[in-house]
């Protein structure tokens, strides 16, 4: 099995405080926690293939300077092949900062793109797909992605897509996704309607033959458009520290499960349960537990 993942990566810095300031407030409080991981969705989700012991590569693009090389060794130091990744000359690379509230898990994020300008097509070669099962891609890089999902799928190649906030005019990702995942608000803004049996189905009809709808503590559904059928995954209650990057957990463990030719229920009950326990330490890659530990859990 060998994953290509394509998309957004960043270097966090996750610290943990009594409480968020008011904006209008002057304050300086000491952090409980302190982390630094690296971030960003697709990333990430890499991160947690890798870790499930799955041949895996990364396409992004960062700067020359010492925070892209820091970005680049925290998915080579996790055994992801880094060698296609692009350093831009004279670029600064992407940066977040993220306060957690003790307690609540309440965050407030800073981030920056740097001066790292967006991957285009010319920049990648769909040579990088020789040899590749799964791609997964985040929207964060669109005309790059759409380069390679549309070679992707001439091929045969399964590929996965979860959208993230604020993405626009993404209809052409969304029609060469095998498997799209997105937010309920996301979902229902891009579908046009509510109603969760519904917005699967509509979001089917855009092109995805098996579509997941995240929604956070409420669970998650989804639906393939072979049964047509509504598949609902309720939460799983976990004490809460922090949802950074637990959506990219579930992207993770969502291809995983795909490469692994699970049914849909078993792909989604995984997913849901691995998201949750991500969200038992700050950051994305602090609480990645193993495939049994997930699975004991999930049952």
């Amino acid at each position: 099995m060998r994953v290509l993942s394509v998309g957004g990566c960043t270097l966090d810095h996750i610290g943990v405080v009594a409480r968020l300031f008011e904006a209008s407030v002057n304050q300086t409080a000491e952090m409980s926690k302190f982390s630094v991981q690296g971030g960003g969705c697709a990333a990430t989700a890499v991160v947690a293939l890798a870790r499930w012991g799955v041949e895996t590569r990364f396409v992004g693009k960062v700067g020359d300077d010492t925070r892209g090389n820091v970005i680049r060794m925290t998915l080579a130091d996790e055994g992801v092949d880094t060698f296609e990744m692009i350093r831009e000359t004279g670029a600064v690379s992407q940066f977040r900062f993220i306060t957690v509230e003790n307690g609540s898990g309440r965050k407030r994020t800073l981030f920056t793109p740097g001066s790292v300008s967006p991957l285009t097509a010319d920049e990648v070669d769909v040579a990088i797909l020789n040899d590749i099962d799964l791609l997964m891609v985040d929207g964060t890089e669109k005309e790059a992605q759409l380069k390679l999902m549309v070679e992707a799928r001439k091929r045969g190649i399964t590929v996965v897509y979860e959208a993230k906030r604020n993405q626009r005019n993404v209809e052409e990702l969304v029609a060469n996704a095998d498997v799209f995942l997105a937010s309920e608000r996301f979902a229902s803004q891009f579908a046009g309607v509510g109603r969760l049996e519904k917005l699967c189905e509509v979001l089917l009809e855009r092109g995805p033959s098996r579509v997941i709808v995240m929604m956070g503590d409420e669970g998650a559904v989804g639906m393939e458009r072979e049964s047509g059928e509504l598949i609902r995954q309720p939460p799983h209650e976990v004490e809460l520290v922090n949802t950074t990057g637990a959506g990219d957990v579930f992207l993770g463990a969502t291809a995983y499960g795909i490469l692994n030719d699970w049914d849909f229920a078993r792909i989604l009950r995984f997913a849901n349960t691995a998201a949750a326990l991500s969200c038992t330490d700050i950051g994305g890659r602090s609480a990645l537990y193993s495939v049994e530990d997930i699975e004991r859990v999930a049952k």
